[in-house]
Parts: structure tokens; sequence; C-alpha cells
């Protein structure tokens, strides 16, 4: 298995027959470009922490990281590492006590939990290999021009 470090280069809106799908957007170290669709609620969480807003009263993924350092884990990193009927799966990387603890979750929120943390996204190159684009679509919209 290949990994590639992404970055996240924003977050985006389609608007399609069924109304506006937002969607983060990550860059590969090669340059290929991963679109995932994601819900409003993971959208705003990502935004937000890209934006580097902070809530007055912690947000779920807020939480999450509060837990995760008190608890004295570390999140070493977030790998996307499967693509399965049209559904991305991730896994955060903890370490506790010198041991390693993978926890399966969505992408929308290792995404949003990495951008907090400032932790590397890693994606499987297989993944790539089946959802990347060249670039971004043109049909994508700044997310700031919707909410």
């Amino acid at each position: 298995m290949h990994m590639l470090v992404a970055e996240v280069l924003g977050v985006y809106a389609v608007t399609d027959i069924f109304g506006v799908s937002p969607v983060v957007v990550l860059r590969a170290e090669d340059g290929r470009i991963l679109p995932i669709y994601i819900g409003l609620a993971e959208a705003v969480a990502i935004h937000s922490a890209l934006k580097n807003e902070i809530p007055p009263r912690p947000m779920t993924h807020d939480l999450m990281v509060e837990i995760i350092k008190r608890l004295g884990a570390k999140l070493e990193k977030v790998i996307i590492d499967d693509l399965i009927d049209n559904t991305f799966y991730a896994r955060l990387i903890l370490y506790v006590n010198d041991r390693e603890i993978e926890v399966d979750a969505r992408p929308s929120d290792s995404i949003a939990i990495a951008v907090r943390m400032a932790i590397p996204i890693f994606i499987d190159e297989k993944v790539l290999n089946e959802a990347c684009r060249d670039e971004i679509p043109e049909d994508f919209v700044e997310f700031d021009r919707i909410i």
C-alpha cells in the first residue's frame, strides 16, 4: 500500500438536481485532486477550522480533540484508505502509552479533526487512482459563497 500526503485545499459546494452538496477537496503531494462529498455539519466544521474560527463553545470535533489530548493520546495521522460503493473510508491512527490504536472514521470527521490538530492526512494511492481529478471542477463554488 502506497500512501501520499495530502493537503486540504478547501470546502466547496456543488449545485445539482437535489440542491447544494458540500465537497471537501484534498490535493495529494503528486498534484492529484480528490473531491469528497460530505455533510453540511462536517463542511462547516472543516471550513471554520481552515479559517481559524473558534466558536464560543466547543463543537463536536473540538470536543474530540480535547478528549484525545486529555486522555494523553497523540493523534499521529489520518489515512483515507478505501473507496467502496462510492463511500470513502478513513482511519485515525493514535498512540496511547506507546501503543498504536486505529479508529475507523468517516473522512469528513477525520479531516475536521486533522485540520484542528495540524496532523498529516494520507491517501492510499489506490483511492486516488479510482477517484482523483486533475483539477478542481468548474462547477465547484467556494463554500463562503453559500453559507
